[in-house]
């Protein structure tokens, strides 16, 4: 049995959150034994434990990558349970205490993707930089190319970064009744083309461009149109207030932060990822594409790696609302275009984005490291 801790810093439940627990579902409890080590008030927790996995709580290191007097504590923590493998999901205090402890396999996982600071991909800062991580892990995880080029850009080793796309859970499945239950509850007609998106209301996700893209397809005339912004953030008041002021509230409608999205998902036509900034790779589109999906997407991150351009979606410029508003329209216009492109979205999620591909994916990671570092 192969001991692996988890490591965790955040205390939402976001992408590497969603990752992790994916992970956690699918792995092969007959071959590793894991346990989590993540902040004491964690929304993970609860979770976790109903996967059947034991939490290794902290005081420290609550939504900081750094805090050295987490370190005492993990050091703490892997002098206790003497695991082989630590996996750390950003948490680079416990990177540090795992090489300081001896831990022979220490992996890091890159969720996200935003170009680094230009000192840092010059000497000698790309060096220091690459130097300390390469010494402090053992093998990396990118979650996409473009996540891979950020860290190679400052000195790390790309024989280290192995990319290995999210998967995710299949949304469950929406029966006729339920959707056509929630159509009536939002207002929204059997006849009328949803464009959807789910992300935190925060800037770099992008909502602006749809909210532009939407008023751009009204001016135009364009009929039984509605568009769904699902998520909460920073940036609720402000979209809602420019909702209003362009006078788009009967087209588009804020279901708010929802538990389940699923029936939510299954009532849009196609869903639309306007990120230009962090996001590596995005798990509403992989979520959207198990129920079928077709996507509108920003040439961002990772998102080349899950929409193939013209077959499960269209892949736009970022920050264009034009170019959004245009592929949107070719999508209303082209029922079978939809459905063609209906058909390779799904056909994609079940051949490279399930939770179990991913899982793994990282299951040969963790034996491979095992092997060569630990029973040598």
């Amino acid at each position: 049995m192969i001991k692996v801790i988890n490591v965790i810093s955040d205390t939402n439940i976001g992408g590497a959150g969603t990752v992790l627990l994916t992970t956690l579902y699918n792995i092969d409890r007959s071959k590793f034994e894991v346990k989590v080590v993540l902040p004491e008030k964690s929304a993970l927790i609860p979770k976790i434990d109903a996967l059947g996995f034991e939490c290794i709580p902290t005081k420290g290191g609550a939504d900081r990558s750094l805090d050295l007097h987490a370190v005492k504590e993990f050091i703490r923590i892997f002098k206790t349970e003497k695991p082989d493998i630590v996996h750390t999901h950003a948490a680079f205090s416990a990177r540090l205490a795992a090489f300081l402890c001896g831990v022979r396999v220490r992996i890091y996982t890159r969720h996200s993707t935003f170009a680094p600071r230009p000192i840092l991909t010059r000497f000698p800062f790309k060096q220091l930089c690459g130097f300390i991580n390469n010494t402090l892990s053992t093998a990396m995880i990118a979650v996409s190319e473009s996540a891979k080029q950020n860290m190679t850009d400052v000195g790390i080793n790309p024989k280290k970064i192995q990319v290995i796309i999210n998967g995710a859970e299949p949304l469950r499945e929406v029966d006729a009744n339920e959707a056509s239950k929630l159509r009536k509850k939002l207002e929204i007609k059997d006849t009328d083309f949803v464009a959807g998106m789910s992300a935190r209301l925060d800037e770099v996700k992008g909502h602006i461009y749809l909210i532009e893209a939407a008023r751009i397809l009204c001016q135009r005339g364009t009929d039984n149109f509605k568009v769904l912004i699902i998520g909460t953030g920073p940036l609720e008041q402000q979209l809602k207030d420019k909702v209003r002021d362009y006078g788009l509230e009967s087209c588009i409608i804020f279901p708010g932060f929802v538990h389940d999205v699923a029936p939510y998902v299954q009532i849009m036509d196609i869903i639309v990822n306007c990120s230009f900034g962090t996001e590596a790779t995005s798990m509403a589109l992989i979520e959207a594409m198990s129920l079928a999906k077709p996507a509108i997407a920003t040439d961002y991150g990772g998102n080349a790696q899950i929409i193939e351009n013209g077959k499960n979606g269209y892949i736009i410029p970022q920050k264009s609302a034009s170019n959004l508003a245009e592929a949107i329209s070719k999508l209303m216009a082209s029922p079978s275009k939809r459905l063609e492109m209906s058909k390779v979205a799904y056909s994609k999620y079940i051949c490279r984005l399930t939770g179990k591909i991913m899982t793994g994916k990282v299951e040969k990671l963790y034996e491979d490291g095992y092997l060569s570092r630990c029973k040598k």
